[in-house]
């Protein structure tokens, strides 16, 4: 009964709320025996980079150390990356643009430490310089048809917000200030943390979605997908979509990776359930050339000042060493 009564928002909540916070919640799925263990609020720290990751066209901006490349962090049935265009160059290419920045958002909220998390103030400040340096935030919509090759031209600076795990603060924080900048976000949420407090519940969920906010799956649950069998994670994939679809009235085609994990089951079955895009964790720019299940973006740290954001956001990640 204790496991039963916790809060859903200790699974894949990104602060420490409390020193409850480390009991080991686990929630069983309809059809496995093993159960997934919870995003622990540490898990984060982990799955991002903890450090400012610079191109080698602009490190010189922050740091006068030495450069290198990032290493390839390749991924099962990813495509090898092309050669990245120089600053210059991308900047010849407005209108059809080889790469476009997709900002990975997870919590607005104050907790100093936690690099998933980023204070509304700072969320503010990077949507003011989107908004006064000519960015345009995409629609779902429009991201897919460049990718499909349905329409061959973007608008000058194009660049795609997502929002994972449906936290309330969302609403809170983001909602307002995209509406008044006149912004469009794309958010994935779970439906089964509608219930818990901490996270979106469905009306929210709904005004977010009249407002111009395309809503997409996030798992049912939030699991670790390739910790579960194939019955499993079919569940896990057809009920998020199945209920976000009934709810909004909508038919779900993109997917984002719980905890950026999947594997080889996976990803048929999302083949097997219509959905023709998934995003990953995995760092840097989005490209036609990638493959449509295993789509990069940048995750936004919020312990970051927003110079390097703003480097991170034109010309995606590089490392930078001492």
């Amino acid at each position: 009964m204790l496991l039963l009564s916790l809060s859903w928002s200790r699974l894949i909540a990104p602060s420490v709320r409390s020193a409850e916070s480390d009991i080991p919640l686990r929630l069983q799925t309809p059809f496995d025996n093993q159960m997934s263990e919870p995003l622990k609020p540490s898990a984060y720290m982990s799955m991002f980079p903890d450090a400012p990751t610079l191109p080698l066209e602009a490190a010189h901006i922050f740091d006068n150390s030495k450069v290198s490349p990032a290493e390839s962090n390749s991924q099962i049935l990813e495509p090898s990356a092309s050669a990245g265009q120089t600053a210059v160059a991308q900047a010849e290419t407005h209108l059809q643009p080889q790469q476009i920045p997709v900002l990975n958002y997870h919590s607005i909220t104050i907790d100093p430490g936690n690099r998933a998390v980023i204070t509304p103030a700072k969320f503010e400040e990077q949507m003011l310089y989107l908004s006064k340096n000519g960015y345009h935030t995409l629609t779902l919509q429009q991201f897919i048809d460049y990718m499909d090759g349905t329409i061959s031209t973007l608008p000058k600076k194009p660049v795609l917000l997502t929002f994972d795990d449906g936290y309330a603060d969302n609403y809170e924080h983001a909602l307002p200030l995209l509406k008044k900048l006149n912004f469009h976000a794309t958010l994935f949420v779970s439906p089964g943390t509608t219930e818990d407090g901490y996270f979106l519940n469905w009306d929210q969920i709904k005004e977010m979605h009249e407002a111009g906010w395309d809503i997409q799956p996030h798992g049912m649950t939030h699991p670790h997908l390739p910790k579960l069998s194939a019955k499993s994670q079919a569940y896990e994939i057809s009920e998020a979509k199945r209920q976000i679809d009934e709810q909004l009235k909508i038919n779900t085609t993109v997917f984002c990776y719980p905890f950026g994990e999947k594997n080889e089951t996976t990803l048929k079955l999302l083949q097997e359930h219509g959905f023709r895009y998934a995003f990953t964790i995995e760092q840097g720019l989005t490209t036609r050339g990638q493959n449509r299940l295993l789509l990069k973006r940048l995750f936004v740290n919020g312990e970051e000042s927003i110079e390097p954001w703003i480097v991170r956001l034109e010309h995606g990640a590089v490392k930078v060493k001492s």
